[in-house]
């Protein structure tokens, strides 16, 4: 009795296999088929394509093998979007929540291997992508993980087919994912735990005359690391200047390396941007900026540093910003005939304290150490207070030994003036605001000398340089301490230019004062 017991058992263990495999194949099938179905009909622009699809019901994992995505434009019909894959693997989908909680969970989405590329429209503003995105989504959806693996993106100007963003070599990896289309706050619609960026050879066209790139950079949610960063204006000096309509610096600087520690960013409780650090490192900045003073003049309003920051569009706190081992080269042409005039620190070490417009009644204090002209000592200390919508600023600088004939490569060309003699120590004080200044200044020096040149910048104008040097103190021997002090109140900024030039209006001011002046010390 028992034999025939078992064959029956036996027997209905077959036939429930049978037919579970039987429903779970056909159960694969219509999910696969339902999932190609609405593939194909994403939106009349969506063109999508793949080898095969292939769906398990037991696990939850669906995997779509070589797809091809083509998107063409709503109203050009010309494509706009060009991806290819080698696969999207879709793991664990929830059931329960898909069923009964009207949300869609998945353990991962991973993204392999895709190509893509993308036609940007400027005059498709970047909210209407966002909220025709949001749109389209009526539940909530989340993803443990997002694995986006081997990836090459290239996004390109719709019309003139430019580069705007190429990244080669892109991983990504975001953790905890949701999508919530019913949240009532921006920073609640898109959230997330934790994440992941490497990226190669990123390049990005920042603005018609500039690029951007980095040859790798790693970001997670709280630091970010850039190694050989470069800014570089696309043109050579020359065609740059054919151009350009108003003069505008020639950029070329490359930074070995940035590191961002301790950051956050994100959007606050009034859906308003946020970007913090506790700290931002430049190693090793190196930086040639050269302006054409042929081109015709940029006549715009200069805003001071402290007022560009108080109006940024998003909240900006970076408690502090450090630079080591840095040089920068000022090059400026004034004459067609001549070599354009230059300026160099070298040796630049700099802290930037508290630079945002997060910090309240807080300074923002800059100290820089470099040495200037490739010999002389110089030291600078800059506050001003972001908050403070009167701009009030002050500007300290310690400048040791200087041969004032290092300034004839910069003075000869641009100014049609050689300087002869040594400034052995320099101090000055600039407070102003961004209409007028008062300059401070006390100096020591030997055998200073001023020679007025012709117009071609090369021979001496020997009666204009008599009459100058009558008023200059050939030196500070004789004076107290062996300095002499020069003062200048109301200096006025030229609103049009930039605040370096109204530190150069200043020390211009200071040294005619010093040494053409009475030199001595006054007491308000």
């Amino acid at each position: 009795m028992t034999k025939p017991k078992y064959k029956n058992a036996i027997i209905v263990i077959a036939i429930i296999a049978i037919i579970t495999i039987l429903l779970s194949f056909l159960a694969n099938s219509y999910i696969e088929q339902k999932i190609g179905e609405e593939l194909q009909n994403v939106s009349e622009s969506t063109k999508i394509e793949y080898t095969s699809i292939n769906a398990n019901i037991w696990t939850g994992n669906v995997e779509v093998e070589s797809p091809t995505i083509l998107v063409l434009g709503e109203t050009t019909n010309k494509t706009i979007l060009d991806a290819k894959l080698k696969s999207i693997e879709i793991n664990d989908v929830g059931y329960w929540d898909l069923l009964f909680n009207d949300k869609i969970t998945i353990e991962s989405l991973v993204i392999d291997e895709l190509i893509a590329k993308y036609k940007h429209n400027s005059v498709v503003k970047n909210e209407d992508y966002q909220s025709s995105f949001l749109d389209k989504i009526n539940q909530v959806i989340h993803a443990e993980k997002i694995a986006i693996n081997k990836a090459d993106v290239l996004i390109t100007n719709y019309e003139s087919d430019s580069i705007i963003l190429s990244i080669p070599n892109l991983n990504f990896e975001v953790l905890d994912f949701q999508i919530n289309p019913k949240a009532s706050k921006a920073n609640k619609k898109i959230t997330y735990t934790d994440f992941e960026l490497n990226a190669e050879n990123v390049k990005w066209a920042t603005n018609t005359y500039d690029d951007l790139m980095v040859d790798a950079m790693h970001v997670t949610n709280d630091k970010a690391t850039s190694k050989n960063f470069q800014l570089k204006t696309k043109y050579s000096k020359t065609e740059y200047s054919k151009v350009l309509k108003t003069e505008r610096d020639h950029f070329n600087l490359n930074v070995k390396e940035i590191n961002i520690s301790d950051m956050d960013f994100g959007f606050n409780t009034n859906d308003a941007f946020y970007f913090t650090s506790k700290k931002v490192d430049l190693i090793a900045p190196v930086a040639e900026i050269y302006r054409d003073k042929l081109v015709a003049d940029d006549l715009t309003y200069k805003a001071l540093y402290g007022t560009s920051l108080r109006d940024l569009t998003f909240d900006l706190g970076l408690d502090m910003v450090e630079i080591t081992d840095g040089s920068i080269s000022y090059l400026e042409k004034v004459n067609a005939e001549e070599q354009a005039g230059r300026l160099d620190f070298t040796n630049l070490n700099a802290t930037f304290a508290k630079l945002g417009n997060t910090f309240g009644n807080d300074d923002t204090a800059i100290e820089i150490q470099s040495t200037f002209m490739n010999d002389s000592p110089l030291k600078v200390n800059w506050n001003f207070k972001v908050a403070d919508t009167t701009d009030q600023f002050t500007f300290k600088a310690d400048l040791g030994f200087f041969n004032a004939t290092q300034m004839d490569q910069f003075t000869q060309p641009n100014l049609h003036v050689d300087l002869n003699g040594e400034l052995k120590q320099t101090y000055f004080t600039i407070s102003g605001n961004p209409r007028t200044s008062r300059i401070d200044i006390k100096m020591k020096y030997d055998d200073f000398e001023v020679s007025i040149l012709k117009k071609d910048g090369k021979e001496k104008n020997k009666f204009l340089s008599s009459i100058v040097n009558l008023f200059v103190s050939k030196d500070s021997e004789d004076d107290k301490n062996n300095y002499r002090y020069g003062q200048s109140e109301n200096v006025e900024r030229q609103t049009n230019k930039s605040v370096f030039n109204f530190i150069w209006l200043n020390i211009k001011a200071g040294l005619l004062s010093a040494m053409a002046g009475g030199g001595e010390q006054k007491t308000d």
